[in-house]
């Protein structure tokens, strides 16, 4: 969705560097270790304050909840905030603030830190229709709103479509760590269980994590670490490495169909077709060049016409 933005984000915070910074004085930055994950983008830790252990988020922070517009008023000391059929402002050193015109309460009043809004997280997340889910042993938060677009198209009749949403949907964890894969790889490969869209393996790189769709959310529900000592998978046949470390529990596929993607971004191809475990290291994935409006939105997933 295009972001219509009012008055750019610099000039916001040029804006509020004219304000008091007094009641911020106490708030240091998150402890190292806490993150804020706003639709699948990490939050810079600079963004990010604990002030009598409640998290706070620079307002800007989450425009990656998209269609947000802002708008700044000097006089009356007073941010805007609009979008998906929210009018929400917030008044600074101001624990009331106004949704659709009707009051709402802070736990905390707005207040400036280095030239940014900080808002509680949890009433903003909620304040903007969207949700928040906590992993203590990450120390990570999660704040999650699909847009209308996705919310449709996970519900379409067409796989390609419905599994185009399904990767990119908001994904939660709560798993006790996040792991990276050592760089980014070449390709993206994907494998949904043949005629299904609501659970998915992605490997990226040496990382394989397997999700499964709940609530329009993608819940991280296993992961694994691919080492490069060939050996043969029972389970996960279609993986000829051991792996070196997991987290989480996945289900027996062993006897599963897959439709199997492959996206490689520098020729902007997927190869797709779907494999079996006696014939998978046989099967020669077909091409399918995307057009740019799919690029644009990650909809790289595409019809497999042998699957019904």
């Amino acid at each position: 969705m295009k972001k219509l933005v009012l008055y750019s984000f610099a000039v916001l915070c040029s804006s509020l560097l004219l304000l008091p910074t007094n009641e911020a004085a106490a708030a240091v930055h998150s402890p190292k270790g806490a993150q804020v994950v706003v639709n699948n983008h990490d939050v810079d830790s600079k963004d990010i304050l604990n002030k009598n252990n409640q998290v706070f988020i620079s307002l800007t922070s989450l425009k990656g909840l998209g269609g947000l517009t802002f708008a700044w008023n000097n006089t009356s000391k007073q941010v805007t905030v609009k979008g998906d059929g929210t009018n929400l402002t917030l008044t600074m050193n101001n624990k009331v603030a106004q949704k659709n015109g009707t009051s709402v309460s802070l736990s905390t009043a707005p207040f400036i830190q280095n030239g940014k809004t900080m808002i509680p997280l949890r009433f903003i997340a909620e304040a903007l229709d969207g949700s928040i889910t906590w992993n203590q042993n990450s120390q990570t938060a999660f704040v999650s709103k699909p847009s209308t677009k996705l919310l449709t198209d996970v519900k379409s009749r067409s796989l390609s479509t419905a599994r185009n949403a399904a990767i990119n949907l908001p994904r939660v964890s709560q798993l006790p760590e996040d792991f990276k894969p050592f760089m980014e790889a070449s390709s993206l490969q994907y494998y949904f269980p043949v005629n299904t869209i609501d659970r998915f393996i992605e490997v990226n790189h040496n990382v394989i994590r397997y999700y499964q769709i709940t609530k329009n959310t993608a819940y991280l529900k296993w992961q694994a670490f691919i080492s490069e000592k060939t050996t043969t998978q029972d389970n996960l046949y279609f993986i000829n490495r051991s792996f070196t470390k997991e987290s989480g529990s996945l289900p027996n596929f062993k006897d599963t169909t897959f439709a199997n993607f492959r996206w490689m971004p520098h020729i902007t191809s997927t190869g797709y077709g779907l494999i079996t475990k006696e014939n998978w290291n046989d099967v020669v994935l077909k091409q399918a060049e995307l057009p740019q409006v799919n690029l644009k939105e990650n909809y790289i997933i595409v019809d497999i016409p042998e699957e019904t």
